[in-house]
Order: structure tokens, then sequence, then C-alpha cells
């Protein structure tokens, strides 16, 4: 069973979709390296995600979609 988790340097956050922390962990380095490609990436939280952050993250990809032309 997956759950999303919360993933964060600094700067920047990726939610992702994994089994645990160490997945999380994986996965997240990927999809901040690719948002951010000056350098390496060092995670510094690993958490399960909100439930309002769910819905945010969700909201988000809902309105990309629907006015793709605007990003």
């Amino acid at each position: 069973m997956t759950q999303m988790f919360y993933v964060a340097t600094l700067a920047r956050y990726a939610l992702v979709e994994a089994a645990d922390e160490q997945e999380a962990r994986a996965k997240g380095t990927d999809a901040l390296a690719a948002l951010d490609q000056r350098g390496s990436i060092e995670i510094r939280t690993v958490r399960p995600a909100s439930g309002e952050e769910i819905r945010l993250a969700r909201w988000h990809e809902e309105m990309l979609s629907q006015n793709p032309e605007e990003v």
C-alpha cells in the first residue's frame, strides 16, 4: 500500500506516492532534481503529507490542466 509523502529541501518540496519513507526519499530526490538542475539535492524533510497538502497539490494540477497556456 502506498501513501503520499512530503519531501523537501530548504527551498522546494514535492509530494510523491511511495510505500515508505525510503522510497519517498528516492522519488522525492528525483522529482526535486527535475525542478532544480543546479546541483546536488539535500533532502531535509520526509514525512507523510497532510490532507491539506494533498488537496492543494491536486487543485494545482487541476488548474494547470485547465489553463496550460498560463504556465
